[in-house]
Order: structure tokens, then C-alpha cells, then sequence
């Protein structure tokens, strides 16, 4: 059990890390926060405070595809949901000085940061303790219709992206937070994902990721 908290922990931590770093890239922001950086900057209020109201939209759809044990789904989840706006809007100020100077290290950096993405939803995956909305919609998902982990992912991602730019175009009449980096982290986090499941089943060969 010990195991499955350090796991969740890293995960939830590196998570924050890899969507903060993208952001700091300057190239656009992760997809978990695309719709919270347009929000914000629409309102004024922290990232963080946007990021925790999308986990709970994910919550609903979750609890839309699976309405089974939707209190004990409330009660494991919604609380991390709070804890991980926080840890986000730390991760923001501890990354804060990374401004890339040229847009070769923009690019590095947003690959980093997407590597990182994928890490920490792995790790939070893995160790089935609990996992954020977004993952608990995939793996609901997976569990109703089929399909692999990554590319159920790679679609709610996409989704976000769809979603963040229809907000920006409403409210600024442009794109804002939306960028190259963006994509390349909606394209690639649910892949890394997928291969970091299979290496944390190396790791932990008794305990069988879920894809």
C-alpha cells in the first residue's frame, strides 16, 4: 500500500512539473491546463483554480460513462482534485524560471515537459490507488467499450485542445495558450503514457499495468 502512495505521489508531482514547464515554454501549455490558462487569463484567478473546475467537469463525464459507487468516486477524487490545483499553481512558481531565450530551447523544453506529462499520469494510473478524472474517463471508457489506454488519452486531449480554442477565439477573437506545444503534447503525452505503463509493469512485475 506504502508503494502505491509513493507512486501516486510521484506521479501527481511530476504531472504538475511537466504541464508547468510546458507552459513556461511559452510555445502554448499542456492539455490539461489549455482550457485553464485561457480562463484565467479571462478572469484574473489562478490556473490552478481552472485546472481543479476541469477535473471536476471530468468528474461528471466520468461518473456519466460509469454512474456506479458515484460517492465513493466523489469522496477518492475530488479531493486530489483540489490537492493537484494546488501542487499545480507550486509547480507553476517553481518552474518560473525557466524562458527559454530561442525557440530551439522552447521546443526541448515543451518535449521535456510532454515526457513528463506522461510519467506522471503512468505513475498515477499504475498505482491504482485513485486517479484523477481524466484518467478515470479513459480507464471508464476502456472498461465499457475496449480500447488501449494511449489512444482513449490522446483523444480527451485532443478534446481539451478543441474546447480551449473555442474559448480563446470567444472571448479574445484570437488563439491565446493554444500553440505548437499544445498539440505536441495532446499528440504524444497518452503515447508516452502507454510506454511508461509497460515499464513501470518491469519495475513492478506484480503489479500488472492496466493496459
Amino acid at each position: 500500500m506504502l508503494s502505491r502512495v509513493l507512486i501516486f505521489l510521484f506521479g501527481l508531482v511530476v504531472l504538475s512539473l511537466g504541464i508547468a514547464i510546458v507552459t513556461h515554454a511559452g510555445l502554448g501549455t499542456g492539455t490539461v491546463s489549455s482550457a485553464a490558462i485561457v480562463l484565467s487569463r479571462q478572469t484574473g484567478l489562478s490556473m490552478g483554480l481552472f485546472v481543479f473546475l476541469t477535473n471536476v467537469f471530468f468528474f461528471v463525464l466520468q461518473c456519466l460513462v460509469d454512474p456506479k459507487n458515484l460517492m465513493v468516486k466523489a469522496v477518492k477524487q475530488l479531493p486530489v482534485c483540489a490537492f493537484f490545483g494546488a501542487v499545480f499553481d507550486v509547480a507553476m512558481w517553481v518552474t518560473s524560471f525557466l524562458e527559454p531565450t530561442n525557440y530551439g530551447w522552447a521546443f526541448m523544453q515543451v518535449f521535456l515537459g510532454t515526457c513528463l506529462t506522461g510519467l506522471g499520469v503512468s505513475a498515477m494510473v499504475f498505482a491504482r490507488l485513485l486517479v484523477l478524472p481524466p484518467e478515470g474517463v479513459v480507464i471508464a471508457v476502456m472498461h465499457r467499450f475496449g480500447g488501449s489506454f494511449g489512444t482513449i488519452r490522446t483523444s480527451v486531449d485532443v478534446f481539451l485542445v478543441a474546447i480551449s480554442v473555442s474559448m480563446s477565439l470567444f472571448f479574445f477573437g484570437t488563439i491565446y495558450g493554444v500553440r505548437e506545444g499544445t498539440l505536441i503534447s495532446a499528440l504524444f503525452a497518452g503515447r508516452m503514457a502507454n510506454g511508461f505503463l509497460r515499464r513501470w509493469g518491469k519495475l513492478f512485475p506484480n503489479h500488472r499495468p492496466i493496459d
